[in-house]
């Protein structure tokens, strides 16, 4: 059996976004959310004594990453070094690899790929079973074309592991064919880039395992590393919880409301059956309901959160980072983003997902987004000057936004 840990996105030096009115202990655990991630992970390959770690790129948020969040990745490698647990470690498209950026070496026991040309290692389990690991990495922020053609025919070992950062949708971040990976006959596929665990095939597994650390609420999902139990012709995934830090949206209901204080009590009802053991920040929803202007701007200018918030414990838990209120109406009708964005406002700006958070937090806003789903020429006038802001707030690196 051939046991190991599948990560991937962990963008370790990103900080939290779309946070807003939580308490100040909160902030500050805040903090150490992302150091608290790489010790789980960390803590999760030790004490299932697994095999090696796969980290599948992404690890760094930044091209260039701060000399503190190096030596804390450095650290846990070490750590790892220490427990004679091999590391397979690919860059992304965030993290696109340059060796001078680094202030360390890595650890012996970290293999890099270095090159977008498929590069392959080996080696044996402590029962003297054999596998290979095949993978590239990103040398620039883009990489298109077919790379599943640059990867070795199945070598004569027990197991084949392909590592893939890419999307099967688009042009830019290495696509890919499912059916092709099945293919290459390999017994298992370690994705990255989609922040979403997703199975795209359960024969061969083709596995992106999220985010561990979810930074932004569009990331409910994450959170978690797969560990991966393979033998001849089975598999078995298990998700492990290892973020600092979780997400959840929680929905409610308000069709009919009219009464601040039935408002109020529905509110404090949810939020009592939220504690919980893990660390959470919450999108709270309020979807209808009819109010008036008194009771809509604490909903809306933050008097009604912050309230919430402070009347639970400065040490809780579960924390509103954000509240919303979206008409009944809307929810099943918003327009998709994709139908909205053209080509030439995402091509300027290379973070499409921060883009696409940006312009969905205008149509969760009661007025804005109002506005944005009435009246096109309104529409393309914000997403114009959104457009115009982010390619004059972002610098360019090596050519490159």
């Amino acid at each position: 059996m051939l046991r190991f840990i599948h990560g991937a996105d962990l963008h370790f030096d990103r900080s939290f976004e779309g946070v807003k009115g939580i308490s100040e202990s909160a902030t500050k655990r805040l903090l150490t959310a992302n150091q608290t991630m790489l010790t789980n992970i960390v803590a999760a390959a030790v004490t299932r004594q697994v095999d090696f770690v796969l980290l599948a790129g992404d690890t760094f948020h930044q091209a260039r990453s701060s000399l503190k969040a190096q030596g804390a990745l450095m650290t846990a490698l070490r750590q790892l070094e220490a427990a004679q647990i091999p590391v397979y470690l690919c860059f992304g498209n965030h993290d696109y690899f340059d060796e001078k950026r680094y202030w360390f070496s890595f650890p012996e026991n970290v293999h890099l790929f270095k090159s977008d040309q498929v590069t392959s290692f080996t080696g044996e389990t402590a029962s003297g079973e054999g596998y290979q690991v095949a993978g590239f990495s990103y040398l620039t922020p883009h990489l298109t074309g077919d790379l599943l053609e640059r990867f070795p025919p199945r070598g004569a070992v027990d197991y084949m592991i392909g590592m893939y950062h890419g999307d099967p949708q688009g042009q830019e971040y290495a696509p890919f064919s499912v059916g092709r990976m099945k293919d290459l006959g390999y017994d298992y596929w370690a994705l990255g880039h989609i922040h979403v665990p997703t199975l795209l095939s359960q024969q061969p597994p083709i596995v992106y395992p999220g985010t561990p650390q979810p930074h932004t609420r569009k990331e409910t999902t994450g959170g978690y590393v797969t560990y991966v139990e393979l033998t001849p012709g089975d598999c078995q995934l298990e998700q492990v919880p290892v973020a600092g830090v979780f997400w959840q949206q929680v929905t409610v209901p308000a069709t009919g409301m009219q009464e601040q204080k039935q408002l109020l009590r529905a509110l404090e009802e949810v939020l009592a059956e939220l504690d919980s053991e893990k660390e959470t920040l919450v999108e709270l929803k309020i979807v209808g309901g009819a109010f008036d202007r008194q009771t809509m701007n604490a909903l809306t200018n933050g008097e009604l959160q912050q309230y919430l918030n402070e009347q639970r414990t400065s040490t809780a838990a579960v924390q509103i980072a954000a509240l919303t209120v979206v008409a009944q109406e809307e929810e099943t009708t918003k327009p998709s983003l994709d139908a909205t964005l053209t080509t030439e406002h995402l091509a300027v700006y290379q973070n499409q997902e921060v883009f696409q958070e940006l312009v969905a937090d205008l149509l969760d806003h009661p007025i804005a987004g109002l506005l944005l789903r009435q009246h096109p020429e309104y529409q393309e006038m914000v997403l114009q000057q959104a457009w115009s802001q982010l390619a004059a707030d972002f610098t360019l690196e090596e050519g490159q936004p």
